[in-house]
């Protein structure tokens, strides 16, 4: 069974690899989801679309983990930048803390702060 760790690791290589059929294997049935930018969402369907979404009004995304700590057997705390570029050609560099939730060797909960 996977690490809190790993499963945070595999998610963010999985994000930039843009592989979101394989992140959604991470993710609990009843997983949740919340960020300051894209909103509140529960299960994998509502995650799914939100997901598939936002990838597709980012044809270029890019995170890199500045700083990975364990909070718990269940928790990690992700210091993170993220480079992106949107539909229209526009370029954002932000900064964020991202806490991932795992348990059981799946992926219950995601939280993202973005600044």
């Amino acid at each position: 069974m996977k690490s809190s760790r790993a499963l945070t690791e595999e998610y963010f290589a999985l994000s930039n690899d843009r592989d979101l059929t394989s992140i959604f294997t991470l993710l609990n049935p009843e997983a949740t989801y919340s960020s300051n930018n894209t909103g509140l969402f529960y299960g994998v369907n509502d995650i799914r679309k939100m997901m598939t979404a936002f990838f597709a009004d980012h044809p270029y995304i890019h995170w890199t983990i500045l700083e990975l700590r364990e909070l718990s057997d269940h928790i990690t705390e992700v210091d993170f930048t993220v480079i992106s570029t949107d539909r229209e050609g526009d370029q954002a560099e932000r900064s964020g803390l991202e806490r991932i939730v795992a348990a059981s060797g799946t992926i219950r909960h995601i939280e993202v702060h973005v600044s």
